[in-house]
């Protein structure tokens, strides 16, 4: 019996002793562990590259005046036809609500095309929209109609232009019937392609409440292309519609004298 009873406190006191061996490995490694813990895993926050979002394409805009809108089609005055899409959206390019004013020729427009050639917008205003491709560079493929580039015979020019051998210069007088709206002390001047295109290029001389003039020497075989504005371009000469209206040609063709008279019909400023 004292034997036993021997054993079983040299077993206890064993088992006491890897008690607190293992219990102090195990604070030891607590101790350990936290002067080197191991950090939350976080959330990565670049997503994966299979999910990043794709910016959409942006839209070619192309901007000029507008002829005609009507039967799904817009028209420009360059003559090109654009399709609408079915559910095209017209505003006001200003304020990019429904437009407070009717569509009407002489409007400025920005087209933007789909890669389908369809316009899905148009933003519509009463003053030119520089911030956009001309229509004129539209890709053919998205006209749907388009004036033939080939003019009508009967009015094609001359080729062949004659001049005098007598003279050296020619008196060129060029007398202008402004619009009656015309402000009573505004100026008028020629803009001219030779002098690239300079809003007050050659200043003329009033004649009248309503006419003005110059009187030029000009070299027999001068030509060149001039518009009527009021000393800026946006006081440019319009068609009697409204529309942009094509530069004026003059070609002193020779003699002692030629008298060219024009008339304004509208401003580009004024309604």
């Amino acid at each position: 019996m004292d034997a036993a009873i021997r054993r079983a406190g040299e077993f206890a006191v064993i088992v006491a002793f890897v008690l607190c061996a293992v219990l102090q490995s195990s604070a030891v490694s607590a101790l350990s562990g936290s002067a080197h813990a191991t950090p939350i895993p976080q959330a990565s926050q670049t997503p994966p590259p299979d999910i990043v979002a794709t910016p959409a394409p942006t839209l070619p805009r192309y901007s000029g005046q507008l002829l005609d809108l009507e039967r799904g089609y817009v028209v420009f005055t360059t003559g090109d036809a654009l399709r609408l899409a079915p559910d095209a959206v017209v505003v006001d390019d200003d304020t990019n609500v429904a437009p407070a004013y009717a569509i009407e020729p002489g409007l400025y427009a920005i087209a933007i095309v789909s890669p389908d050639g369809l316009v899905t917008s148009l933003r519509v205003a009463r003053t030119p929209r520089p911030s956009a491709t001309p229509i004129a560079d539209v890709p053919r493929a998205y006209v749907a109609a388009v004036s033939s580039p080939q003019p009508n015979p009967d009015l094609v020019p001359p080729t062949t232009r004659y001049t005098s051998k007598l003279s050296a210069t020619v008196q060129v007088t060029i007398t202008v019937l402004v619009p009656p709206d015309t402000p009573f002390d505004a100026d008028v001047y020629i803009a001219t392609d030779s002098s690239g295109w300079n809003a007050q290029a050659i200043k003329m001389q009033r004649v009248d409440g309503r006419h003005f003039r110059i009187v030029s020497q000009l070299q027999g075989g001068t030509d060149f292309h001039y518009l009527f504005t009021r000393g800026s371009w946006a006081s440019v000469e319009r068609e009697r519609s409204g529309l942009q209206r094509q530069a004026r040609e003059l070609m002193i063709e020779g003699g002692d004298a030629l008298d060219v008279s024009a008339t304004v019909y509208r401003w580009a400023d004024l309604p």
